[in-house]
Formats: C-alpha cells, sequence, structure tokens
C-alpha cells in the first residue's frame, strides 16, 4: 500500500512537471524556424576591403562589388573573373574640410609674410 501512495505521487509530481512544461512552451514563438521555400537567391553581393586586399585574388560565388575606401575604388567582379573598376568620391568630413581651410589660410600669410619681406 505504502509503495503504490509513493508511485501515485511521484507521478502526480511527474504530471504537473509536465503541465508546466507544456504552459511555458505554449507562450512562446517556435524557435529555429527555416523558410527555404519562398527565398529569392542572391544575385550581387557587396564587400568593404582594406586597401592591401586585391579583388583579383578573391573567389567569388556571384557578383560582386568590392569597396576600399582606403583608395576611393568601386571594383565590380563578375563570375568568370571579369573585372571593372571606378574611382569614387568619398565625401569630406567637417573636420577635412576646416583642415583644408586652415592650410589655405597658412598658405596666403606665408605669401604675404614672402611680399613683405621682399618690400623692405
Amino acid at each position: 500500500m505504502y509503495q503504490n501512495n509513493f508511485m501515485l505521487d511521484k507521478l502526480s509530481r511527474q504530471k504537473e512537471e509536465i503541465d508546466n512544461l507544456m504552459r511555458m512552451y505554449q507562450g512562446q514563438p517556435p524557435m529555429n524556424v527555416f523558410n527555404v521555400g519562398n527565398s529569392t537567391p542572391l544575385e550581387f553581393e557587396a564587400r568593404f576591403i582594406d586597401k592591401e586586399e586585391k579583388p583579383s585574388e578573391i573567389i567569388v560565388q556571384r557578383r560582386t562589388a568590392f569597396i576600399s575606401l582606403d583608395n576611393a575604388k568601386l571594383t565590380i567582379k563578375e563570375l568568370n573573373g571579369d573585372i571593372k573598376e571606378y574611382d569614387i568620391i568619398i565625401p569630406k568630413t567637417p573636420e577635412q574640410l576646416e583642415n583644408e581651410e586652415l592650410r589655405k589660410k597658412v598658405k596666403d600669410l606665408e605669401e604675404q609674410l614672402k611680399e613683405r619681406g621682399k618690400d623692405k
């Protein structure tokens, strides 16, 4: 009799644990859902590269644009290995614009000093 009560208590606790787990999982969205049926394959890829990297040496699996901000170059590499390269114009930062303006002012002041030195 004692053993039956013990087993019934144990089964009852397990049932409660299962009920709690079921309640917990019912409120959560499913995990690891993969939607492969309606996806479109990528036809184009873009990558930023460092100054030292060469697009001609990089293997590609689709048409790829390589952007090098250090060299100000845009390189497009086709699957067959054909490469087209373009120069890009990178906008200047406010600090760069201010630096250029200050350099110009210094140059102008140096020229004015040279002119005053010649007049004396």
